[in-house]
């Protein structure tokens, strides 16, 4: 599924996550996956969290109608997903977070860390950035595999 842009418009003002000095109503966000956990919206583009708020801060989310192209007519759900990295799209823990950062420290490789929280590869690596490490500064040396990893949607 192609990305799309959505703008998502709030109740309340809130500071622009690109420029903390700036207060919007609205923002523009480029996502492919809106999921649904508790009272959070979390908005995703290639299986990496792109941004999450409560839901009551939310007033509307507009897609800008995105279209698949027609060599990618394949659509996914979270399910789909959840079937080969059964964490994916779950918010991370603050415990979660120690663990990664634990293993990475140690020199588990991307892949392994992926297999270990059932997450894909790309989501590891960007937490990993979130979080402040090097991905690939693990100590083992990167792997390059014979098919690049796309996520499912």
């Amino acid at each position: 599924m192609a990305a799309s842009t959505m703008r998502l418009r709030f109740a309340d003002f809130l500071v622009d996550p690109h420029d903390p000095d700036v207060m919007r109503r609205s923002l523009e966000v480029e996502a492919d996956v809106m999921t649904f956990e508790g009272e959070t919206a979390t908005f995703w583009l290639r299986g990496v969290e792109v941004c999450s708020y409560p839901i009551g801060v939310l007033v509307s989310v507009e897609t800008g109608g995105g279209h698949a192209s027609s060599s990618d007519s394949r659509k996914y759900t979270v399910e789909d997903v959840r079937k080969q990295h059964r964490n994916a799209y779950q918010r991370w823990s603050g415990e979660d977070d120690e663990r990664l950062l634990d293993m990475h420290d140690t020199g588990s490789s991307v892949e392994e860390l992926a297999e270990y929280f059932g997450r894909q590869s790309s989501a590891v690596r960007s937490r990993l950035e979130k979080l402040g490490a090097d991905a690939e500064d693990s100590g083992v040396p990167p792997t390059v595999s014979k098919q690049p990893e796309v996520p499912p949607f």
